[in-house]
């Protein structure tokens, strides 16, 4: 082999690496998701390993991710994720974030809650949605919304915030993690037709007796149906399917705190009340 033909192939092998390199990156860190999920040990951040990706590139490995827990679980429904600006400026974002629910989050109210099934389990009151039929298409108004509710129900949403470091933890770190999706707990189901005022509620969480958390509805995008429309919009670019049936989280109603054993009552106003407990 003459020296040129050497020089060829070693080109060909540089720019081979080049191509691989990226998806081998991705796979590996998608491998790192699934291990940390599994044994609660912490999840990687990706803007650690990462450091110049970005939204999209973050989204594109949650679609990975999700992909690998379908193969043994079914989605459930979908959440936003900080809809307030305050929450948007202490993760370094400048919009809401999304994720998947999975079924097997589902726990039942009334039921004993472990913090060994996490690394690191937290708290908050959300209001959800069930969609009466599929969406393929984007929603234009609040109108048009409220023909795909069938019901809308209080969320007591248990997030898994388990990451190597807490503290660095930035937007694109929650994307890539499929937003800390662990478990959710739901209440009694409404008609849309049934809750005149949605934005009204307010919402308070007492452990042992005591308010932990309080919040309102428009703590969430200002609006609920807004906050609902646009996840709904988001996910649809995102290239997930929404079906009869699934769950729309809208977004956390006051602040997300640890969570701590005892227990819990979750009080909705005109929704109701989920209690639980801890331990």
């Amino acid at each position: 082999m003459n020296n040129s033909s050497r020089l060829c192939q070693l080109v060909a092998l540089f720019y081979l690496l080049l191509t691989l390199s990226p998806a081998t990156a991705s796979e590996k860190f998608i491998q790192d998701l699934q291990l940390g999920f599994t044994t609660k040990s912490g999840m990687p951040h990706l803007s650690k390993i990462q450091p110049q990706a970005n939204l999209d590139q973050a989204y594109s490995i949650q679609h990975d991710f999700v992909l690998s827990r379908e193969e043994s679980d079914d989605i459930a429904g979908y959440k936003a994720g900080l809809t307030s600006k305050p929450g948007q400026e202490k993760f370094k974002v400048k919009a809401p974030l999304s994720g998947v629910l999975f079924v097997s989050g589902h726990k039942k109210a009334n039921k004993v809650i472990r913090l060994s099934d996490a690394g690191k389990l937290m708290l908050e009151t959300e209001i959800g949605y069930l969609l009466s039929k599929a969406i393929a298409q984007p929603i234009e108004s609040n109108a048009q919304l409220e023909l795909y509710i069938e019901a809308i129900v209080p969320v007591i949403e248990l997030p898994d915030l388990a990451f190597k470091s807490p503290k660095e933890i930035k937007g694109i770190d929650l994307v890539a993690a499929n937003l800390a999706s662990h478990q959710f707990i739901l209440g009694k189901k409404y008609a849309l037709k049934e809750i005149e005022a949605i934005n009204e509620i307010s919402t308070q969480l007492k452990l042992n007796g005591e308010t932990v958390i309080s919040g309102k509805a428009t703590d969430a995008s200002g609006d609920q149906l807004s906050a609902l429309r646009w996840l709904i919009n988001h996910l649809l670019a995102q290239g997930y399917k929404l079906e009869a049936g699934n769950l729309l989280i809208t977004g956390a109603l006051g602040k997300m705190i640890p969570a701590r054993s005892g227990d819990y009552v979750g009080d909705f106003g005109t929704l109701g009340q989920i209690k639980f407990s801890i331990e």
